[in-house]
């Protein structure tokens, strides 16, 4: 298919679902954004908006809302550029505090009349599982539906803290203050993002102590699930180094400890105790490592 001819069918596709929003497919891929899904006539959900491309697609949806839960700061710029107003609520992988409930809740009910588009990094885990939530908290989804369109966002299920934001779901109470909403919140530190990963690293060290199960201490911890989030915390700690903070050894430092931690989960998952703990105990020595070089 020759070039105007895709643009062509990509501009009139865009149209058309603007016009009429039921016509928006499930996971689709558009121009600058990727994995949209419609959850309702007037909320969306999907990846984070790549360059202008993405934010003039959301603005060919109808979208007047970008709600983004992840850490990176949002591009503020470009939403105004095409007449948006965006809201920052950074969330976690293992779950929704009570501070950003309530911020969810406020924004369904202060934009109530406009498209809103939630939005995480890939658009898979924590942007679905926060809309999904505010979408109960304004009583738009039931509890099943919710659970629905997690699964058709792809929402991992190694992911416990946000599915139970749905299946143990409590609503604000209607007494409850709820906060002032901004468009760029302030992104923690890598030193406290750092300090989030010490916390999941030990909680690890108790599940392989325990044979690579819940400690007695601790049966809501699933090694498995903890191996994933020590993962992300890694990743996301990389994502909010500024383009010219660290060298590229310490950013292959992050990769490379990712990739062993990804290989220490699937031995987690296959039973593979002694080799999960060797893994374990090259996981210590690389961050100990880092440690010396970068933070001692």
């Amino acid at each position: 298919m020759r070039p105007f001819a895709v643009l062509f069918l990509l501009t009139t596709a865009s149209l058309a679902i603007a016009q009429d929003p039921s016509k928006l497919p499930h996971g689709e891929h558009l121009p600058g954004v990727d994995n949209v899904l419609k959850i309702s006539s007037h909320v969306v959900s999907g990846s984070q908006p790549h360059g202008e491309e993405g934010f003039k697609t959301l603005k060919e949806l109808g979208v007047n809302v970008i709600v983004s839960v992840d850490g990176a700061k949002p591009d503020v710029g470009n939403a105004h550029k095409y007449g948006m107003r965006y809201v920052h609520i950074p969330i976690g992988y293992d779950g929704i505090s009570d501070d950003a409930q309530a911020s969810l809740k406020r924004v369904m009910k202060d934009f109530k009349q406009d498209k809103i588009f939630f939005h995480c990094h890939h658009g898979k885990h924590r942007g679905p599982a926060a809309a999904a939530v505010a979408c109960r908290e304004a009583d738009v989804l039931s509890e099943g539906e919710a659970l629905d369109f997690m699964r058709s966002a792809g929402t991992s299920s190694d992911y416990g803290g946000l599915w139970k934001e749905i299946t143990e779901f409590h609503p604000i109470p209607i007494t409850t203050e709820l906060p002032m909403l901004v468009e760029s919140a302030e992104v923690e530190s890598l030193a406290a993002a750092m300090a989030k990963v010490d916390r999941i690293y030990d909680e690890l060290v108790l599940c392989e102590k325990a044979g690579w199960k819940a400690p007695p201490e601790h049966q809501d911890l699933d090694p498995a699930q903890q191996a994933l989030l020590l993962q992300e915390g890694l990743h996301e700690s990389g994502r909010l180094l500024e383009e010219n903070q660290y060298d590229a050894n310490f950013r292959q430092m992050l990769a490379d400890t990712e990739s062993l931690i990804l290989i220490m989960k699937k031995q987690i998952e296959s039973d593979k105790s002694n080799e999960a703990t060797a893994s374990l105990k090259k996981v210590k020595a690389a961050c100990s490592a880092c440690h010396t070089d970068y933070r001692n």
